[in-house]
């Protein structure tokens, strides 16, 4: 029989011991207790079984993402440098687009200024109030058409621009105040963005043991229970 055959019989053997074991009295206690050793040595073994294996298989895994990432970084770098040429030209050709539309549009908006005002100037001159009303009412239909100049950059399959929105945080200090004394609406929004760092206050009660309080924060004392081989 092989060793790792050997060490499946004796977890299932301990597996099935635990699920029977009844602690009823003091006595059954301490004997838990001591066949606890049994648990840590049998765990021991299945590691020292194992770890061989695993220091093989972890170091021919590093090298083989080593050699992955050896490959492919020099492709990363230039699929990021044509993107970063793409939307340099993509939004430097929509600024002018846009820039273009604008200039458009306001001479457009003018040009039915203009028309709406001679059309008023017309109306002003005519002698019954019901053509003054038409003439007046045709000059406030004038509209401008809305000016529209189509993007540059050509529509390619499966390509999309992503656009997502982020934050910095500029001033710590002035969202500690608006979490504390702001408006309603500030008070809301910078208590979702300030964060406790559980890892600081966990290292901080472990090293006052409770002693030290900070408001808002409960000091507890988790137990659980260790077992080492003996």
């Amino acid at each position: 029989m092989s060793e790792e055959m050997e060490i499946r019989e004796e977890v299932d053997g301990i597996a099935v011991q635990a699920n029977a074991l009844a602690i009823v009295t003091p006595e059954d206690y301490q004997a838990a207790s001591a066949w606890l050793t049994a648990v840590k040595a049998a765990q021991k073994r299945v590691t020292e079984h194992f770890k061989d294996m695993k220091a093989k298989a972890h170091a021919a895994w590093k090298c083989i993402v080593a050699n992955e990432t050896e490959a492919m970084t020099p492709l990363t770098d230039a699929e990021q440098t044509v993107k970063r040429k793409m939307l340099a030209w993509q939004q430097a050709e929509e600024a002018k687009r846009l820039a273009e539309q604008r200039k458009l549009q306001a001479e457009a908006d003018a040009a039915a200024t203009r028309e709406r005002e001679r059309l008023e100037r017309a109306a002003a001159k005519l002698k019954t109030p019901e053509l003054r009303e038409a003439r007046m009412e045709e000059a406030a239909a004038v509209v401008a058409p809305m000016v529209t100049i189509p993007v540059a950059a050509p529509v390619i399959k499966g390509q999309s621009i992503r656009r997502t929105w982020k934050a910095r945080v500029v001033n710590m200090q002035a969202i500690i105040d608006a979490a504390a004394t702001g408006s309603k609406n500030d008070n809301r929004l910078a208590k979702t963005v300030l964060i406790v760092n559980q890892t600081a206050l966990d290292a901080f009660a472990r090293s006052t043991k409770g002693a030290v309080t900070i408001p808002g924060v409960e000091m507890y004392e988790e137990q659980t229970m260790a077992s080492g081989s003996r």
